[in-house]
């Protein structure tokens, strides 16, 4: 006789639990409108923020999809399919939904403190190495300042918000290289030019410089407001000085 998969029911309250808790916090952060709001929805089967509720908790399940998918969650769970043609669609404005979120919570962590405390933008950049890719989009030499070498992934800039307390995540730019020489890998060919997906790639091809501004000047229009910028001491070079009108 075949055998029949039977539920833990200590692990099925703990992820009804789980689940629980992430549908009160997202109906407090109002995800589910922001989501509409960006134009990131579907046309049929599970809602985009089911499938983004699924995405956000394997943060803290420790799991990712294909252990996920392995799990007693299993029989619950949408196919790998729906999973990846959302994490994949190219005209989901991303950018737009953490900006929207992240001023949210920006406005509250402001209603608590004093209109006398300084507030910052804090840019900081990260190598992410993938030196076992080959065929990964984009893939390319990048300069790593904390070896001083070139080694093969991206460069990860990206911009946050903080009271000295508390902080938040605005902006990102994955950079690959401007530098065609130093690309291994370039843009798929099946992309509409029209996507938000096609725009952050050529976006990829920023200088450092150019992406730093342009993270700002984003972050300005959106509505956040600091008193002083931080950075590393590396980015204060001629380019970036004269983008910015100190030279």
């Amino acid at each position: 006789m075949p055998t029949r998969k039977v539920r833990n029911p200590m692990l099925q309250q703990h992820s009804l639990s789980e689940q629980s808790r992430f549908s009160k916090l997202f109906a407090t952060l109002h995800i589910g409108q922001t989501l509409r709001q960006v134009g990131i929805s579907k046309s049929f089967g599970l809602s985009s923020l089911a499938i983004f509720q699924i995405v956000f908790s394997l943060v803290f399940e420790g799991k990712n999809w294909f252990h996920l998918l392995e799990s007693d969650r299993a029989a619950d769970l949408p196919g790998k399919d729906v999973i990846y043609r959302f994490l994949n669609q190219a005209s989901f404005a991303w950018r737009r939904f953490l900006q929207a979120l992240s001023l949210r919570i920006v406005r509250h962590f402001e209603s608590l403190i004093s209109s006398q405390r300084v507030r910052v933008f804090i840019i900081d950049d990260s190598v992410l190495s993938r030196n076992r890719s080959k065929k990964a989009e984009l893939l390319a030499r990048v300069f790593d300042h904390s070896t001083g070498k070139f080694i093969k992934g991206y460069t990860m800039l990206t911009l946050g918000w903080s009271d000295g307390f508390s902080f938040a995540p605005l902006d990102f730019v994955m950079l690959s290289s401007a530098k065609i020489t130093n690309r291994l890998c370039e843009i798929a060919s099946n992309l509409s030019k029209r996507s938000h997906g096609y725009k952050r790639r050529i976006e990829a091809f920023s200088r450092k410089p150019d992406a730093v501004v342009a993270l700002l000047e984003r972050a300005l229009h959106a509505g956040f407001t600091a008193d002083y910028v931080l950075m590393d001491c590396w980015f204060t070079q001629t380019p970036l000085l004269r983008l910015m009108g100190f030279l």
